[in-house]
């Protein structure tokens, strides 16, 4: 900021007096001058600061957005640890391995039709607002980004299992490099996709391994029992989780959203338009995985789009997860983890010349089946409603490529050894991150009579 001359302010002035007068408002005008800047100093620090706040507070709030996609969260590889909880002195000797398919296209346009159509509708009547526009927009460019390629393994997916298949091949190099492995997966076209992508990735890494791959409804017991185990089937249909579900959901899912896209008194009633938000919700949480350019706060305000993966939480943790209502779920796992114990009994034993185990499945096996391993942050088995989101969260249990890595490791003593990887990160059992595998082994059959 340039200074005004306080000469100017006595240019009319000429006999001593006024010179001095002159002088002496000059010396006093100083004063008030540096202070003034002072002032200004101070409030543009002030503003500056107060600008830097909100915007890193924005920046913040925007990075929440993607943390509430819930289980259609592409899988988070800043975190993972590539540190191994082992040394020299113990050797892997085999892996077995579980996982969720990569990340796809919305499993089906029911969502998106069902949108469309609510919306196609207001607009022949005249009650479409400018939002309403924008998500119809929205709409039709994930129809046409998906292609009819409904539930279908995407570029995104792909990417993922090839670094997961490189994370598992600099995990084992030496056991890997030219060991046999063994591969299945439910039909489920995407699941069957991932299953290919990361074994790929396992033999363009090590070009002596032998790899099997395996996939069908014979595998349907261990890959989707949801769909198998009878008692199970009959809780996911009409289990006593509904009614604290619906009960929740009715008063927790926002109206709002879905408002903004009518023209004032031109919505429907808020029961549905609480169906038309958690819709537009299932849409948007979808759009990152998809690859799929979109912005969710057009629509929502951060805390509607966490109200909605709140209600959306709840309903994996009552189907899925062990609860205060059920521990169904679990034991409709029970097959897969007897088979994961067959299997490192084997291998351990020397019973078989498999290097890996790899099985592949969808976010309904990997949920019941970490839930019944009491794995860290996968089993809260006493929640009420309430408190699910502050205590379980769906994302960190089974994003999209969701895995459990369980490397055995041979020690110099003869020993056998566990060591768990889950979703990147080394956990740790019982404070020990390295387990002696007679010890979890015996654990997991505990948790299995529970």
């Amino acid at each position: 900021m340039r200074r005004a001359s306080p000469a100017l302010f006595c240019l009319n002035l000429s006999d001593k007096y006024a010179v001095l007068n002159c002088r002496m408002y000059q010396e006093s005008l100083k004063g008030v001058i540096m202070s003034h800047n002072y002032r200004i100093r101070y409030k543009v620090m002030a503003v500056s600061a107060f600008v830097i706040l909100s915007l890193a507070a924005a920046l913040n709030s925007r990075a929440q957005w993607p943390l509430l996609d819930g289980t259609m969260s592409p899988y988070d590889f800043s975190s993972v640890d590539s540190t191994l909880p082992w040394g020299d002195d113990m050797k892997p000797v085999y892996i077995n391995y579980v996982a969720r398919h990569g990340a796809r296209f919305l499993s089906s346009e029911k969502k998106v039709a069902d949108l469309k159509s609510a919306l196609e509708a207001a607009r022949k009547e005249g009650a479409l607002s400018e939002k309403g526009e924008a998500f119809l927009s929205l709409l039709d460019t994930v129809v046409s980004a998906t292609g009819d390629n409904w539930g279908a393994l995407n570029s995104v997916g792909i990417m993922e299992e090839k670094r997961l298949g490189q994370e598992m091949a600099a995990v084992a190099p030496s056991l890997l490099k030219n060991g046999k492995v063994e591969a299945i997966s439910s039909y489920v076209p995407r699941v069957v996709m991932t299953m290919y992508e990361l074994c790929h990735e396992l033999a363009r890494c090590y070009s002596g391994i032998e790899v099997t791959t395996s996939e069908g409804k014979q595998f349907n017991p261990l890959m989707r029992y949801f769909t198998v185990d009878t008692a199970y089937v009959a809780y996911l249909k009409d289990g006593p989780w509904k009614p604290l579900y619906d009960s929740y959901a009715a008063k927790t899912l926002p109206a709002e959203p879905a408002k903004s896209m009518f023209k004032a008194g031109c919505a429907p009633d808020d029961s549905c338009l609480k169906k038309l938000s958690f819709d537009a919700y299932g849409v948007l949480q979808s759009l990152n995985a998809a690859g799929i350019r979109g912005d969710a706060s057009e629509w929502f305000t951060e805390a509607d789009y966490r109200r909605c993966w709140e209600v959306s939480n709840l309903r994996h943790y009552y189907q899925r997860s062990v609860s205060e209502v059920s521990s169904l779920p679990a034991k409709a796992a029970g097959p897969l983890l007897r088979d994961i114990i067959s299997k490192t009994d084997s291998a351990v034993a020397g019973k078989t010349n498999l290097a890996a185990s790899l099985r592949f499945g969808h976010a309904e096996t990997v949920i019941p089946l970490f839930a019944l391993m009491r794995l860290p942050g996968c089993y809260v088995p006493d929640a009420s409603a309430g408190e699910v989101a502050a205590r379980w969260c769906d994302r960190d249990v089974s994003p999209l490529g969701a895995n459990l890595m369980m490397v055995v490791l041979k020690a110099r003593s003869g020993e056998d050894y566990a060591a768990l990887r889950l979703n990147g990160k080394w956990i740790s059992i019982g404070n020990k991150k390295l387990m002696p595998w007679p010890e979890l082994r015996s654990l997991w059959e505990s948790y299995m009579r529970d």
